[in-house]
């Protein structure tokens, strides 16, 4: 999928350049800046308006965000749930019509007060003399930049377009809703938010086995590391291998009937019988249908994933009837 460069990818129409010292526009830019973890509706609303203001103009529209979730760098000490990992942000990207992506090298520019990080990234490496952000945006040293101080540090050389939050009737449109979302296990609300499902990227891992002798052999999912997890319980989902999209039920837990251990999710492909050790996959969750509890027996467990069987190939059928 990628080609080029150690540094430079090409991806279709879309430039991604990995670090702000490779970051070199063929021209001034129509720029939007920000994490952008999980690329959900407002941060699609300020992509789009990006892209439409740089075709405006003749320039070329770039987007910069970040190499890691800032909070790996600025919490340390607490966990990072991200929706996205980088590949998957960039491969998200990619249907935007962009001209140029950048992930910047966050450690190296946390220290940069407001003034160094517009003077050497907005305007010496990006060139921007338009630029979007949502009304949230914070940048420079301690978050002391804000809209407000690059309308003023910008006036007469850069104009900043800056979006409001937008709502559903689920709430404000964050990452942070849509996290809270994810790890309360109500993924059938996500799309109103994310305008997808929620998809988690991991690979396929040796577990247990326990599920060859129960009769429902499944894919054990080893998460991306920092990414967000799901409330435990089961839910009708589609494991994604290559450019297959699995109908499956997913269960995420700590085995309870088996007396409790890590947290883990483990997929039931139906109708599928391939080896999946080993490859790259995506977990795609659609509905949550029960919570997770512990059975008397491995027999009684059983007979509930019959159950979650028929009701996934009920939902997959409507699906079906649907389109």
């Amino acid at each position: 999928r990628f080609v080029s460069s150690p540094l430079i990818y090409i991806i279709a129409a879309m430039e991604t350049i990995i670090g702000q010292e490779a970051l070199e526009p063929r021209s001034s830019t129509v720029a939007t800046i920000g994490t952008f973890d999980g690329i959900h509706l407002g941060h699609q609303a300020i992509i789009r308006a990006t892209v439409e203001a740089a075709q405006k103009a003749g320039l070329p529209s770039l987007l910069l965000t970040f190499d890691v979730h800032p909070r790996t760098i600025l919490r340390r000490n607490e966990p990072v749930e991200a929706l996205t990992s980088l590949d998957d942000k960039l491969e998200l990207l990619d249907q935007f019509g962009l001209d140029y992506v950048c992930a910047l090298k966050f450690k190296q520019i946390s220290g940069l007060s407001p003034r160094e990080f517009y003077e050497q990234i907005l305007v010496e490496r990006a060139r921007a003399v338009q630029l979007f952000v949502g009304t949230n945006f914070r940048f420079g040293a301690g978050a002391a930049g804000d809209p407000a101080w690059l309308r003023q540090a910008g006036q007469g050389l850069m104009e900043i377009t800056e979006f409001a939050l937008q709502s559903t009737n689920n709430g404000t449109i964050s990452s942070t809703s849509i996290r809270d979302l994810l790890r309360s296990g109500r993924v059938s609300d996500i799309p109103a938010v994310l305008g997808r499902n929620i998809s988690l990227s991991g690979q396929v891992v040796r577990g247990a086995g326990r599920g060859v002798g129960l009769g429902f052999p499944t894919a054990n999912i080893e998460f991306t590391p920092d990414l967000c997890t799901p409330a435990m319980g089961v839910y009708i989902s589609y494991l994604h291998v290559g450019s297959q999209r699995l109908p499956a039920v997913t269960s995420c837990g700590t085995k309870p009937t088996f007396g409790g251990e890590a947290f883990t999710c483990e997929a039931h492909v139906l109708d599928y019988e391939r080896q999946l050790y080993g490859q790259a996959v995506k977990l795609e969750l659609t509905k949550r249908i029960r919570s997770e509890r512990k059975f008397p027996s491995p027999e009684a467990l059983s007979r509930q994933i019959m159950d979650d069987v028929s009701q996934a190939r009920a939902w997959f059928s409507a699906e079906d009837a649907s389109r």
